[in-house]
């Protein structure tokens, strides 16, 4: 039986080495000319056996690079690189340690902030995400697996790893979210929370080795384990979705077609976009594509109704969960076509392994999907992270903040949030976060950040306020941001007024949102 997450890619690696694992699609692999960079076949695609060995001699050459048990090691690879970055992950788990995935599009600043917050011990990455990176950051130790260092790499032993320190309550590793202080927060995620999770997601769904996975999500971000963890067990194969191709819909249909996806994972914004772009049609789809799950924010049902009308023979599942649940809580197989337009279809009941129940409104979750909190930060994993309030119970729960209601069969609907935490395109945000970074710019005297419905695709946008000390161009605001917030949780508008203040003299949000939502 597994116990350790990176067991699941070496058993089947053992039961057929020559099944492809990762596929990654790349104009050199299509029908057209390839431009730019040129990258070697085992860069692009590469078997469970191939890369079972090739993650045990990177294994090797970390653990000379003193990476050992509990040391959290950083990575952070762009897309087209997925084989280095799978063998990476498989690698650091193999040498007992933590990964922490790091996005390559954040600025600078956010990602010292993780490193030092993390302190990880070194970080493995490819030739482009660390230029920029090696120019700001001193005195730490890059392993870039460029094609010198994949040769070194080459020269370790492949052996497979006979035992493990780790155990299965260790933790695997630590996903970063925006945290309110400006500061992101680590959320611990245990092998034992992605065995629990994995397992129940293939049962469930049937996964298994005929299954062509998209992995669209990226490694920073925890949709993306579904895909991982999920391919690793049944063996069925990963085809990332490279770097910007979302923002081409003719290409990602492309993709979606020459890959012979089984299964696609996305943000519901991603299909909204596709939907808009006026290309989805009768047959725009691969016939093997058979489940379309979703995840991370709600999918504007007016759009849900017309991807189920184009496409009536494909399953649609609705998946909800914070980080700290390890991907998914609750889950929601939607049988029919929608008819209130209206309402978001309902995120539906507990995953095997969890339960979930709700207090005054908000739900709660408890059970083997629970993080056991936040790295290093004991305060706020006791704020969130509480013992079981039912009576007779015991053990931990996590409170979401997510505020539910529960229907007559027993799904439960998502009604919104019980914080200034809001999700934009499936990432989780805090308006403090944003506000943070506003204050942090020298003429900026106050500022606020709200989220605002956007009526058209049901989803949000984000509106900073803000008094300024000096007249500053909307333009120049948003670029100075651009150094220290990624790039979705740069506000829409940025306006600039005197903000109203409440009778305790706290800035008044709720005036500011009400005002904006009647100008329209």
């Amino acid at each position: 039986m597994v116990k350790l997450a990176q067991e699941y890619f070496t058993e089947y690696a053992k039961k057929d080495p020559n099944k492809l694992a990762v596929d990654v699609w790349h104009e050199e692999k299509s029908d057209r000319k390839a431009k730019g960079i040129k990258y070697a076949k085992d860069a692009l695609e590469m078997s469970f056996g191939q890369l079972e060995e090739y993650s045990n001699q990177l294994a090797r050459y970390l653990k000379k690079a003193d990476v050992r048990k509990g040391d959290r090691v950083a990575l952070m690879f762009m897309k087209i690189f997925s084989v280095d970055a799978i063998a990476s992950i498989l690698a650091i788990l193999k040498c007992d340690a933590i990964y922490v995935p790091i996005s390559h599009t954040l600025p600078v600043e956010r990602v010292i902030k993780i490193l030092n917050d993390s302190g990880a011990k070194l970080i493995t990455c490819d030739p482009l995400s660390s230029k920029e990176l090696i120019k700001h950051i001193t005195n730490f130790q890059f392993i870039e697996l460029n094609y010198i260092r994949r040769n070194l790499i080459k020269n370790e032993s492949s052996e497979p790893f006979e035992k493990y320190e780790n155990n299965s309550s260790d933790v695997a590793y630590i996903m970063y979210t925006s945290g309110s202080t400006g500061n992101p927060k680590g959320v611990q995620i245990t092998h034992a929370n992605i065995i629990n999770a994995t397992d129940w997601a293939v049962e469930e769904f049937g996964i298994t080795s005929e299954d062509r996975i998209s992995q669209h999500p990226p490694l920073s971000f925890d949709l993306s384990t579904f895909d991982l963890y999920c391919a690793f067990k049944t063996g069925a194969t990963l085809c990332p979705v490279v770097d910007g191709l979302s923002l081409f819909p003719g290409e990602l249909l492309r993709f979606m077609k020459e890959m012979r996806l089984t299964i696609w994972n996305s943000v519901p914004s991603v299909m909204v976009y596709l939907w808009n772009s006026g290309l989805v049609k009768p047959g725009s789809l691969p016939d093997s594509l058979g489940k379309i799950f979703f995840n991370g924010e709600g999918f504007p049902t007016k759009y849900l109704v017309e991807w189920m009308k184009v496409f009536p023979e494909k399953k649609f599942i609705n998946m909800y969960g914070p980080t700290e649940t390890t991907v998914q809580c609750t889950f929601y197989r939607i049988p029919e076509i929608p008819e209130d337009l209206t309402k978001l279809v309902p995120i539906g009941k507990a995953c095997r392994g969890v339960e979930v129940f709700d207090v005054n409104g908000e739900l709660y979750v408890a059970g083997r999907g629970i993080s056991p909190g936040y790295w290093n930060d004991s305060e706020k994993t006791g704020k969130f992270f509480i013992h079981d309030p039912r009576p007779g119970k015991t053990g931990r729960v996590y409170k979401t903040g997510d505020l539910v209601k529960l229907r007559k069969d027993g799904n439960y609907e998502f009604v919104g949030r019980k914080d200034n935490q809001v999700k934009i395109h499936g990432y989780r945000i805090e308006l403090g976060d944003i506000d943070s970074a506003l204050y942090s710019l020298s003429y900026v005297n106050e500022a606020a950040t709200i989220a605002v419905q956007e009526h058209e695709t049901s989803g949000s946008f984000l509106v900073a306020f803000i008094d300024l000390k000096l007249p500053k161009p909307e333009t120049d605001i948003k670029t100075n941001l651009g150094g220290i917030l990624p790039s979705y949780m740069i506000p829409k508008r940025i306006i600039e007024r005197k903000l109203p203040k409440t009778g305790t003299g706290k800035i008044d949000r709720q005036k500011l949102k009400h005002e904006y939502e009647q100008r329209g």
